[in-house]
Formats: structure tokens, sequence, C-alpha cells
């Protein structure tokens, strides 16, 4: 539960709430259980059950019997019997408006010794039983008809002698307040909704000898006697709102009664519309001025014009602390208002919200043609661009919101006098743009300036701020005007600002890593609601002091595992206080949100809504963080397998295309297999230390004496070659055989002869052998070696031999009892089986 001290602003069209959070966490019991009949909640030493509207027509015992407060509002009990309190005798507080009671039994209350807080409002009871409220010994606030008050039985009226606070409606009937208030000696705070058009001299006699000191009228008044409240002596606080049929003459000669009296409140805000009396004399304000009052409200009045001098003739204007001016409609004359709140001497909070817009920009149009411009106790300017406002050295608040002006030619604004001076609302009251300074606000601790156009910004607008401890912009196009920030000059210096709220300025990109380097060890509270932002758009691990982060209504799908990291790191520099909302984001329930939700509901990080928010899946469908949450595991299982389904997918695709492309590029890929393969000096020696020939030799029959003679005498005999020859006898080559077999044969020799004869070409089974060995050596010309026996043209030769290597043999070397190894033939075939 958050421990908290609030400051409330009211303005013209919202109240404005800001709150200075002491975020203290304690640990809060609290639990809420749902029956047929009533709701219950408990908290800490307190127990509620609301059984309201249920249409019951008995007192329901679902309740806990230590129930301390008990709603039966808008049921149908018709009575109260003497068994009414005997289950929840622990009551301090019963609601039993609009129950259609007709009857009350005088033990009915017998056991409620407990009882704080009784409303009877809206039954139709005639009459009470004697003695009905006696046993009510800690009755002191009760909610009642005047009509039915009054039938109390006089002899009893003693019940009465502990009720501090009445609340009624109804009545008096003959102008005249019922004589049972006389008997309640200790009533101090009287609320009634009065049925009649006039209050009457006579009203409140019966007060005479009531301590009444709050006084709250409400109905549709259109007079008031002008001794009306001489019967109440030691009222302090006299509250007459939203009675718009008063006339303004008539009501404030009625407070004449009230003469140099020290009183708390006076409030008369929200009447005097009806007849048109929106001028204040001075001797009409001097029946306020005659009174000592410390608030003062003539909020919403209507009101146009105060005479001039009329504060300054107040008798008792030293006592003023509070004033409420707000939601008049005060005309260009009214400038001398601010020059009269300096008689205040001891004013404290100022609302002058919503006077009109008139005012303030008629004040600006006279500012240089004033003869009053020199002067720095008003609004007018000693030059045309800086403006000078002198406030009360006492003032500690002021509302100057919805004054909207338009100038273009500031270049200042200098408070002077304001050494108490904490808060400042300017809510709405923006100029042309937020290109000036604002000076003078070294005591200000709560600054309001909200929707201020401030799409052109002066960096320095607030460097004089530097107690600055709250800091509000709302909807003030700061993402247009601190773009061209780049040095963070906006918020330099401010280092003991602990609050900001930036809502709603439409903001996108990430902060500067320097716009907060002020606020590192101050920043306590972060509002960045309803902009635009896809993650956090600073680093959190940054902030050594930050517990409450609202991120609210922006564009954030997911927080990523570094952004929760860095929120559970503040968790624990923030004594376990961390807070974050992140309701309205269009969250996303899917497989790498998965992390995202399952902290949401593991963490102790508090958040807005228990974790559970809306969300979208992968479908297009609406669900909740919550009952992924539920089937996490199995979220988790379909992740996975879709995964490896894609991976599958896409594997399978790719062996397909490689199949496929293998297959239409076969050769091309043997022949990169091979050059790769081949390539390799290693692997090139390896595999030719396993071949069993050295080279396989194909010819015709024609050229058997040859081959058979020098070119194996040469390669055998003088160079121990070992070579595969067809009819050799060795059983390795047959003639005839399969063309298999060739292939087999080929694949044991490390190199081939082709012997070229006119035979040869015109032979197809040695075209296939010699086709069947370029295949086997494609890529590796070296290892083929062609020798020409007789002169071919090369359109005979097949033209796969003719790209080989080619050895012409003359007549001499075709000679096949002469062998002569110095010849140049010899000489490269020896070469050539060498590679």
């Amino acid at each position: 539960m958050y421990q908290e001290v609030g400051i409330s602003i009211s303005c013209n069209r919202a109240h404005f709430l800001f709150t200075f959070r002491q975020t203290i966490i304690t640990l809060v019991t609290y639990q809420h259980i749902i029956f047929r009949h009533c709701d219950i909640t408990i908290r800490v030493k307190e127990i509620r059950c609301d059984c309201s509207s249920r249409n019951v027509t008995f007192i329901p015992a679902e309740c806990p019997r230590n129930t301390t407060d008990l709603n039966l509002a808008n049921n149908d009990l018709g009575s109260l019997g003497k068994d009414t309190s005997t289950r929840y005798t622990h009551l301090s507080y019963l609601d039993i408006s609009n129950c259609n009671i007709t009857l009350i039994d005088q033990s009915a209350f017998y056991n409620l010794t407990q009882l704080k807080d009784l409303k009877l409002f809206n039954n139709p009871i005639k009459t009470f039983q004697t003695n009905l409220f006696a046993p009510l010994k800690e009755l002191r606030v009760l909610s009642i008809s005047h009509n039915l008050l009054s039938t109390y039985p006089r002899e009893s009226w003693s019940d009465f002698i502990r009720i501090t606070a009445v609340i009624s409606y109804g009545g008096p009937s003959n102008g005249t307040f019922s004589e049972i208030f006389s008997a309640m000696k200790n009533l101090h705070y009287f609320q009634c909704d009065y049925h009649g058009d006039v209050i009457h001299n006579c009203t409140f006699d019966s007060f005479i000898r009531t301590p009444l000191k709050y006084l709250r009228i409400i109905g549709h008044l259109r007079a008031i006697e002008i001794d009306t409240f001489a019967p109440l002596e030691l009222l302090s606080s006299l509250s007459i709102p939203y009675q718009r049929f008063l006339k303004l003459s008539n009501t404030l000669k009625a407070l004449h009664v009230f003469e140099n009296r020290h009183m708390d409140e006076l409030d008369l805000s929200t009447n005097f519309r009806n007849y048109g009396e929106y001028v204040i004399s001075a001797d009409l304000f001097a029946y306020i001025g005659n009174i000592c009052v410390k608030r003062l409200s003539l909020r919403g009045n209507g009101i146009r014009l105060i005479d001039a001098s009329a504060f300054q003739k107040m008798k008792y204007r030293n006592c003023l602390e509070n004033l409420d001016l707000s939601n008049n409609e005060l005309d260009y004359h009214q400038d001398l208002i601010f020059l009269y709140i300096n008689f205040f001497t001891n004013i404290k909070r100022i609302d002058i919200s919503s006077v009109s817009s008139e005012l303030i920009e008629n004040i600006q149009k006279q500012k240089s043609n004033s003869s009053r411009r020199t002067r720095d106790h008003c609004l007018i300017n000693d030059t045309r661009s800086d403006w000078s406002i002198r406030l009360p050295s006492s003032l500690e608040f002021l509302n100057a919101s919805f004054l909207i002006g338009h100038d273009n030619h500031i270049n200042s604004i200098t408070f002077k006098g304001i050494t108490r001076l904490k808060i400042i609302d300017l809510t709405y009251s923006s100029l042309d743009d937020c290109n000036y300074t604002i000076n003078g606000l070294q005591n200000v601790v709560i600054l309001n300036i909200s929707h201020f156009k401030c799409g052109f910004l002066n960096h320095n607008l607030l460097q004089s701020a530097v107690n600055l401890e709250q800091l509000i912009m709302q909807s003030s196009s700061l993402s247009i005007g601190l773009i061209d920030d780049h040095h963070s000059k906006f918020l330099h210096g401010l280092k003991r600002l602990q609050y900001i709220d930036f809502s709603r300025n439409a903001f996108e990109d990430r902060f500067r890593i320097s716009t907060f380097k002020c606020q590192l060890d101050s920043l306590q509270s972060f509002i960045l609601e309803g902009n635009f932002f896809t993650s956090i758009p600073l680093n959190l691990e940054d902030l050594n002091r930050l517990s409450f982060l609202n991120i609210r209504n922006n564009k954030i799908a997911y927080l990523t595992t570094t952004e929760i990291d860095a929120i559970e790191v503040l968790f624990e520099k923030s004594n376990r206080t961390m807070t974050v909302f992140l309701e309205g984001n269009p969250l996303v329930c899917n497989c790498a949100s998965l992390d995202f939700v399952e902290w949401l509901f593991t963490t102790k990080v508090k958040l807005d809504s228990n974790g559970s928010y809306s969300c979208v899946k992968n479908d297009g469908n609406i669900t909740t963080t919550n009952a992924v949450y539920n089937h996490l595991r199995i979220m988790r299982i379909r992740c996975i397998t879709t995964v490896w389904v894609i991976f599958s997918a896409t594997l399978f695709g790719v062996l397909l295309l490689f199949i496929l492309v293998g297959y239409r590029y076969k050769l091309h890929l043997q022949y990169f297999c091979l050059f790769i393969g081949i390539a390799n000096p290693i692997f090139r020696k390896s595999k030719e230390e396993e071949l069993e020939y050295d080279a396989y030799v194909a010819y015709c029959d024609g050229d058997y004496k040859w081959v058979y003679g020098p070119l194996r005498s040469f390669l055998e005999e003088r160079r121990n070659y070992k070579l595969l020859l067809s009819d050799r006898g060795d059983g390795d080559v047959r003639p005839g055989q399969n063309r298999l077999a060739i292939s087999n044969s080929i694949s044991k020799c490390k190199k081939m002869i082709l012997i070229i004869s006119n035979e040869f070409v015109n032979n197809e089974w040695a075209s296939y052998e010699a086709n069947v060995g370029i295949e086997h050596f494609i890529g590796l010309q070296a290892k083929i070696i062609v020798i020409s026996l007789e002169s071919i043209t090369k359109t005979e030769i097949p033209q796969c031999v003719l790209q080989m290597m080619s050895l012409n043999a003359n007549d001499h070397i075709r000679k096949t009892d002469t062998l002569n190894e110095n010849n140049i033939f010899w000489k490269c075939l020896d070469k050539a089986m060498k590679r």
C-alpha cells in the first residue's frame, strides 16, 4: 500500500491531481470474496460486506461475524426485528438506506455497541420508538431525513448527545429545523438538502445551544434572510454551493452576522448566475472583508468585475490564506487584481484558473502603453520582451491554468517575491511557443506546464528551477522541441527532480543517453503514458532510484530480456518497491514474447492489472497474458515444434534443390569435385599410389605390332612402367569384353595412352574406349597421352580427342625393329609419363 502525500489542483474544465509519492511499500492483506447475496472485502483491521442492490428481504448471514462495514442499501428489508444485531456485533458502519423499512424494533440496535456511522435515508418509517438509539453509545455520524428525525420522542433526545455529524434531507416544512438539534451538545457538522426556497431568520433557532462549526446547505434557494445565521455563534465554516437562483447582493448581506468573527472557510462557489449580478462592488465585498476568514471561494460565479479597491479595503485581508477566483469571466479591466493580490500578506494559496482568456490577452495588449509599466509588482512589462510578475512572499501555491494568451515577442517571464512558492500550475496557459525563459523558480518544488506549445522550445526554459522535484509536461509537443537539444540542456542542473511526467508528447525515438544525466540519482517516478514508444526509451540500469515507471498506452509489443533484466535490477535497487504500468499497449502473445509473459506472473515487481493484459496471438485472435501463461508449457512445445518444422522444411528444400541442380549439371559437378580433390597434392599422391597400373593403352588390331614392340619395350623394359594392354594374356582385358569392364580397367590406371590411326578413327569400339577414358580423367588432360601414328585430318579425329596432348610418330618411329630412345618422340613420351 502506498503512503502518499496528495496535492490536488482544481482547474476550469478538469481536476488535475498529481501525487508526490514517498513510495514506502508495506505488506497489505487483501482478499475479495463473492457470494450469492454479498461481496466481501477483507483488509487489515477491516472487513467490508457489500450486500446492496441484491433484492434481499432479510439480512444475509454470508458475511463474517466480525464484519465491520455492512452495506444493505437498495434492498427490501421491510422491518428490522429483534435479531437484527445478533450476528454482526462488531459493526462500525451500517447503511440501510432505501430498504423500504417501515418498522424498527426497539431492540434492533441492542448489540451494535461499536456502531459509529448509520445511514437511514429514504425509508417509509413514520415514527421511532422510545430510546431506539440508546444502545448506540459510539454513534457519531447519522444520515437521516429531517422529517423522520423530528419524530424521535422528546424524552429520548438524550440518545443523540454524542452525535457529532448529521446529514439530512427534506424539510423543514415550517421553515425551522426541529428542536431535537438543541439536544445535540456535540454537533459540529451539519449538511442539509434544504427543500424550501428561502432560508428564514428563524430557520436555525434550534441550533443556538449547539457547538456547530461546519454548515453546508444544498438545494434550490432563492433568498437568504439577513439574520439567518445569527443563531450560529460558533460557526467557522459556511458552504453554500450550486445555488444559481440566489442573488449576489442578498447573499453577501446575510454575512453581516459574522463581522469581526474568525472563520475557517467561506464557500460561495457556483452561485448567482441567473440574475445577472456579475459585479462585486467595494461595499458588497466589505461583508466578506469584515470577516477574518482563512479560506474564501468565489469560484464559478460568472463574476466579471470586482471593484479595484475591494481587496485594498478589506478589514481583515491579513487573515486570508486561500483565495479561489477560478472559473469566472473577469474582463480586461481586472489587471489590477494581480496588483492587489500583494495586499494579502499571509496568503498561501491562490486559484485564478480559467478566469478568462480575454483577461490575459488584454493585459498583454496594454503592457507597452500602461502608465504602470515601470512597477514590477504588476503583470505589465518593463520592456516589450520581458515580463515581470510580483506575487506575495507568503504564497505557497498558485493555480493560473487555462489563462490562454498570444505573444510572439516575449523573451522571459520573471516571478518576483515568491520566496515560499512551492507549487505552480500553469496548465494550458501557454503562449504561442516556449521560446523564452522562466526566471525566479528557485524555490518551486512542483511545476505543471502541461499543454504548452513547446514545439519551438528554448532549452533554458526551466534553468532557474534548481530545486524542482516534480515536473509535469503532458501534451506539450516535446517530441519536436527536444529534437535539436543535442547537448541535453533542457533538464540540465535539475538534480533534485524526482517525478517527471512526459505523457502524450508523441515521442517515438529513444531519449539521448545524456538527457537525464542530472537525474540519475534522483529520479523516482517516470510517466511516459500515451506516446509511441515501441520499447523502453532509456537505459533503466543507469537510474539508481527509479521505483515507478508508467508506459501505458504506447506501441510496445513485449519487453525484451534486456529490459526485463534492467527492471529486476531496479527492483533490487528500490528496496523491492518497483512498479511498472503496461496497460493499453498492443501486446502480442507469440513465441518471441513467451519469456515476457512468464515474467509477468513470476516477477515480484508490482504491475497494473496484476500482469493480466490483453494481447494478440499469431492468428489475430485476442486473448490475455493470463490465459497464455496458464498454457505456457503447451505454447513452448508448439513454438519448438514450429521451429523444427520450418528448419526441416528448409533443409529438405535445400537438399532437393541441390539434387535437381546436381542432376542438371552433373558433369560440371563431377569436374568440380575431381578438380577440388585432385588439385590437392596429398590427395593426388595417395590416390596414385593405390593404382595398380601406370597407364592403360587403347589401340586397334592394326597397331598391335607397334604397341607390343617399341612402345611396350620403351615403357616397361627401359622405364619400368606397368601397362594394361589388350591380349597380354594376364587376363585383365579381353577382346569383346563388356563396356563396364573397360571402365573398371581404366580406373586401375594412372594414365591413359590413346594410339590414334586411321583404323582407330573408324572403329566404334575404339571411339567408345577413348570416351570412357576421357570421361574418367575429365579435367586432367595431363593424364591422357595421345599418340598419332598416321597423318589424319582434324575433321576425322573425334572432338574430345583433339583437346588432348598429341605426340606425332614419324615413319622411323613406327618401325617395329628399331628403338632409338634418343629420338625426340621418346623423350616427349617419357616426359608425359612423368607428369
